[in-house]
């Protein structure tokens, strides 16, 4: 979760086109410096500054966002990083960056400034919510939803406690189960699992007390989660962090795919022991550059999706013989679409191979749509507001869709979100997830034309598409 050091007053800056200030931009040789905030008004930008870290935020007129340490010759403009020939420094009180980073700040700022290049942008409401996690702080994160086949309305919601464990809610947001297995960070969940001769239904998620995956049977009626790993699968990595499952549709492998906090991507083959118990075999693994959480496979295109925080959003093949390479760039983190960090991904599967990638732009409170196909183009950008005695969110970490008539309330899906500052008539409680009607959204992506039909497909039958 990022540092909340300004970033808030962020919220909406990068969302519309605001003329820039009249006052003249600053001018100095090239191999000098310049005052920084003074540059960055001249052009129509903000900057925010964190007096602990010693560290300068700023957003551009167009949204475009960049920042820079006091005494640090590293800088991050337009979701890239890069390296100055000179430190930045204070001079009476004022940052004082090199001429070379103006020069490129005015370049990103001459970007995007027609009309039709500002993003747009919907507001929804939710109609529910899960009780408080029990633990204080940064506790919730992660939400996965289980579709109840015989009554949809009986689904559930399995969430993660990084205060220690994993959590079950019914749609209505109260809490049915709690188990304290440990400081657990990311989970998913998959159908039909063939275990001992029987199809099961699992979770999975990183527990970072063990740095382990831990392995569920779930139980929808009751809630309940058993371990079902023969032994555990102990991550190579430092730290485990984020997580995702993956049911190859096209080879009916199931896997297990965790990413680490210095950006350590591991997959792991999930297979019956022969005992009634699963055994987890290393069978791919590469490193991003930079820390990594947000992740999501598409198990008909057999493609995954990884948000690396502070940088983009790229795609991967699935398949543990897909190489180590992106397959491309679905969005960079510059401030516009996605401002870092970049955090929880999931997928809306739509009939016929039709959907959306969705992902939580954590820095400016909003979630990215993507469309799910091809080279997955962007769509629009959300907010999720108060709502009738619900407050809106903040900073979300975890995020789950599933496209399903779950009931009365929910009769085209749902859409959750964890919320950073959880708020009953104005008091802070501890953290929960929210819950928003995907017709809802629906209307925002199609310009408030109301949805007829339910088209999601079982995701428990869901087809080959690779």
């Amino acid at each position: 979760m990022l540092k909340n050091i300004g970033k808030t007053a962020l919220l909406m800056a990068g969302i519309s086109i605001t003329a820039a200030v009249a006052s003249p931009l600053v001018h100095a040789a090239e191999g000098s410096s310049v005052p920084l905030r003074q540059s960055i008004e001249a052009i129509g930008g903000k900057m925010y500054w964190d007096g602990e870290d010693k560290a300068a935020f700023f957003q551009l007129k167009n949204g475009i966002t960049g920042s820079i340490t006091v005494g640090e010759k590293k800088y991050r403009l337009a979701g890239k990083s890069g390296v100055l020939e000179q430190a930045a420094h204070l001079q009476q009180g004022a940052t004082y960056i090199p001429q070379s980073l103006l020069t490129m700040i005015t370049a990103e700022n001459a970007k995007f400034n027609d009309p039709a290049d500002a993003i747009p942008v919907f507001s929804v409401q939710p109609t529910g919510e899960t009780a408080a996690v029990e633990s204080g702080e940064d506790a919730a994160d992660d939400p996965a939803i289980w579709l109840d086949p015989s009554n949809a309305a009986n689904s559930k919601i399995i969430a993660t406690n990084k205060g220690g464990g994993m959590l079950v809610y019914d749609l209505k947001g109260k809490e049915l189960q709690s188990y304290p297995t440990g400081k657990m960070n990311n989970t998913d969940l998959r159908y039909d699992f063939p275990l001992n001769g029987k199809k099961v239904d699992i979770v999975g998620a990183t527990n970072r007390s063990s740095n382990t995956i831990d392995i569920f049977s779930f139980n929808g009626q009751t809630g309940a989660l058993q371990n079902i790993l023969a032994t555990p699968i102990k991550s190579k990595m430092g730290e485990v962090y984020g997580f995702s499952l993956y049911h190859s549709v096209k080879t009916n492998k199931y896997y297990a795919l965790v990413l680490g906090k210095e950006g350590e991507f591991e997959q792991y083959e999930l297979m019956d022991n022969g005992r009634g118990k699963v055994k987890g075999s290393l069978v791919r693994q590469f490193k991003l550059d930079t820390q990594s959480e947000g992740m999501v496979a598409d198990d008909e295109y057999g493609t995954l999706y990884i948000a690396e925080e502070d940088a983009a959003i790229w795609k991967y093949s699935a398949e543990p013989d897909g190489g180590t390479k992106a397959l491309s760039t679905v969005d960079v983190a510059d401030g516009r679409r996605l401002h870092d960090d970049i955090e929880g991904l999931t997928l809306y599967y739509g009939a016929d191979g039709t959907g959306y990638l969705m992902a939580s732009s954590q820095g400016n409170n909003t979630y990215a749509v993507y469309d799910r196909q091809n080279n997955n183009p962007y769509i629009a950008n959300f907010t999720i507001n108060d709502g009738k005695g619900i407050d809106g969110t903040t900073e979300t970490d975890g995020i789950d869709v599933l496209g399903a008539n779950m009931g009365s309330q929910y009769p085209y899906g749902v859409f959750i979100a964890q919320d950073d500052e959880n708020l009953q008539n104005g008091k802070k409680l501890n953290q929960n997830f929210k819950l928003v009607p995907w017709q809802s959204i629906d209307a925002g992506l199609h310009e408030g034309v109301d949805m007829t039909t339910n088209t999601s497909p079982d995701p428990r039958k869901l087809e080959n598409r690779q």
